[in-house]
């Protein structure tokens, strides 16, 4: 594997230029918020001069117009820079860990795929981006960010309807080859029902779960607490959550919160992990040659990628058929 050293004197000379794009960027951003501190106190001092509602109208028109100003004018310079910083960084990142591994800003987990995993809904509205895939040791994979939204009808005791989206799931997605090909189909979810119901809630599992599937109770009592399964074959879903696995699970779940889920399904494991901040955003506050903030976001990218070995993917011990 290469140094960071070495990525970064490779890269660096294409940061400096990025740096002056960052430095003009934020001194734009200075200057369009005085055009919008400025306009609205001449608005307030004509408004002032004015009688009501005239002056008020005044004021709230000018406020609106400089605050469209400012987003367009200072928004679009920052979109631009933080377009070229991940063209330039992610890609020598995501090699930095293997040399197998590509990145594309614009492209990510289909939105075919994601409605595969069944681990959620069909969504009505779907975003994607930040794709790294390719080969991590011995496994193919795929991980991307999306933000996939339910669209949401109601209608008030008026007769209105108002729409809105609600979300999903918002956060990264994994789907990594497992080497095997599955008969069945195999969800390992949270346990939400009957850490809230108790034995009622069990109850509720029973009838819940992926069209198809029945509720399996495991060994472990750890386990059990924390991941509720569903599988069309037991026998199957026995066989992949050994012991050792379901231990890899619950420490996975430690790493990324209680809300993962997983699906075993075709010759693939999707993995979906909530992740409500930024991801492989350079933040248009620190300069561009930092160092800091690339080690952040080799990091951001190596912690997602450490499930492979978590769920030790890259040992097989089997083959497909």
């Amino acid at each position: 594997m290469r140094e960071m050293d070495q990525v970064l004197d490779e890269i660096y000379p294409t940061l400096q230029r990025l740096e002056l794009d960052r430095a003009k960027y934020v001194n734009q951003k200075s200057n369009c918020i005085w055009g919008v501190i400025v306009p609205i106190m001449v608005c307030a001092a004509i408004g002032a001069l004015l009688l009501f509602p005239v002056g008020v109208i005044f004021l709230v028109l000018g406020g609106i117009g400089s605050m469209i100003s400012y987003h367009y004018m200072a928004g679009k310079h920052g979109k631009a820079y933080v377009a070229a910083y991940k063209e330039t960084v992610i890609g020598k990142l995501a090699e930095l860990i293997d040399p197998n591994l590509k990145y594309d800003q614009h492209r990510g987990i289909d939105e075919g795929l994601f409605i595969r995993s069944e681990l959620f809904s069909s969504p009505d509205r779907y975003h994607t981006e930040d794709l790294i895939h390719g080969e991590y040791g011995k496994t193919s994979l795929m991980l991307g960010e999306l933000h996939a939204e339910d669209r949401r009808t109601t209608r008030d005791s008026d007769g209105k309807t108002k729409t809105e989206y609600v979300t999903i799931f918002k956060g990264l997605m994994l789907i990594a080859d497992f080497h095997k090909h599955f008969e069945g189909r195999t969800f390992v979810l949270p346990d939400v029902a009957e850490k809230a119901f108790g034995g009622f809630g069990r109850a509720l599992q029973k009838m819940g779960g992926p069209r198809g599937t029945s509720l399996i109770q495991m060994e472990d009592a750890e386990f059990e607490k924390a991941f509720a399964v569903y599988s069309s074959d037991q026998v199957e879903a026995r066989y992949i959550l050994s012991p050792a696995m379901m231990r890899r699970l619950l420490e996975m779940r430690n790493r990324f919160g209680k809300d993962v889920r997983l699906s075993f399904r075709e010759s693939s494991v999707w993995i979906a992990v909530p992740h409500r901040n930024p991801y492989l955003e350079p933040n248009t506050n620190v300069e561009a040659t930092d160092r800091n903030q690339l080690e952040k976001m080799l990091g951001e990218i190596s912690l997602f990628l450490q499930v492979i070995e978590e769920l030790d993917l890259n040992t097989r011990i089997w083959t497909k058929e």
